[in-house]
Order: structure tokens, then sequence, then C-alpha cells
């Protein structure tokens, strides 16, 4: 009877070890089919991330050389003559320097915070093409920031004192950067200030409806 048992034992330990396919099972081929969408996904993220990065390389890149161009053929008549005669001289031309530079950097930040590369190829490059005029308003404060930066004192030869040169200017304006300085944190202290209202009344707006629901 033991060997018999025995017997019993060891023809049904056949069929439990065979494997059955149960449906909705995972299979290898499906991990698979899963891996390669995977993968396509991240092949379409690094080529919009490559785009991103090619576009703002040739950006950067256009905007050094107009911003040498520029520097070498406005420099010195921005502040030489422009700034004279601006409201309220030289202090007037500062703070409206530091005025314009929140606003401008937003023009920047805003439309390319909107930008997706990896699902909105042509929308995004419509976003970037929208930061541009932010791109040039930045640059030409950068320009009248640089021109005004007065150099070291040996670097400074007979030419920075000439007329609307950096020596020139702060011969003329002391303590420039100051009200310039000023008027930008100001400004962005302000701005922010305003849009964080806008975005808690826009929530409140939102959010309004859906509480009074029953």
């Amino acid at each position: 009877m033991g060997s018999s048992a025995r017997k019993v034992r060891r023809r049904a330990a056949g069929p439990a070890l065979r494997y059955d396919h149960v449906p909705g099972a995972r299979t290898t081929s499906g991990r698979s089919g899963k891996r390669g969408g995977k993968g396509r996904r991240d092949d379409d993220g690094e080529r919009g991330s490559w785009r991103f990065g090619a576009l703002m390389f040739l950006v950067v890149l256009a905007v050094a050389v107009l911003f040498g161009l520029a520097d070498m053929a406005w420099g010195e008549t921005l502040w030489g003559e422009v700034a004279p005669g601006w409201p309220g001289g030289g202090y007037g031309f500062a703070i409206t320097i530091g005025l314009l530079a929140p606003p401008a950097v937003a023009a920047i930040i805003a439309p390319l915070t909107r930008a997706n590369w990896k699902k909105e190829t042509a929308r995004s490059i419509g976003w970037a093409a929208a930061a541009l005029p932010g791109v040039a308003l930045t640059s030409l404060l950068l320009l009248l920031c640089f021109g005004a930066t007065r150099p070291k004192r040996r670097r400074r030869g007979p030419e920075c004192f000439a007329h609307g040169e950096p020596c020139w200017i702060h011969e003329q304006y002391p303590y420039l950067w100051l009200p310039g300085l000023a008027a930008a944190v100001l400004c962005a202290v302000v701005g922010g200030w305003l849009v964080h209202l806008y975005l808690k009344r826009r929530r409140a707006a939102l959010t309004a409806p859906a509480s009074a629901a029953p």
C-alpha cells in the first residue's frame, strides 16, 4: 500500500507542474511591447529636448552677436546723448531701465513656460517666437547696463573719460546704480504681488461654483 500511494502521488504531481495560459496574464511579448512604447516616448522626449537646446543656442548666439554690434554702434550715443535729455537726466534714465528690467525678463519666462516640446512641437516654436521681443528688450537693457559699468582703475585709459563712456557717465551721475537697482527691485515686488492677487482671485472664481453645488 505504501508503494501504490507513492505512485499515485508521483502521477498527480505531473499535471500540477504544467503551465496553463491564463487569459489576461502578462506575457513576455506584452512586456516587450510596453518597453518598446516607452522607448519610443523616450526617443521623442530626447528629440524635443535636443530641438529646444538647439533653438536656445541659436537665440543666445544671435543675441550675443546683436549685443556686440549694438554696443559698437550705439553704446556711446545712448548714454552720452540720450541720457542727459531724458526726464530726470541720467538718474531718470537709470530708473527707466530698472522699471523695464522685470517685465522684460517676465516676457521671456512666461511664453517659454507654456511650451511643451514633447507633445506640441509646432506650438512650442510659436511660444519661443513670442519670447523674442522680451529677449530683444532684455538685450537692450543689458547693453545699457554694461555700457555704464566702469572698469577697474588699472584698466581705465583716456578713452574711458570720453563723452558717453563709463567713466564720463559716473562723473556726471555719481551713484548711478542706486536708483536703477531700487527701481528694479520695486517693480519686481509690485509685479509679483499683482500676479499673486490675480492668481488668487482666479482660483477663488474657479472653486466658488464647485463649493456652492449641493
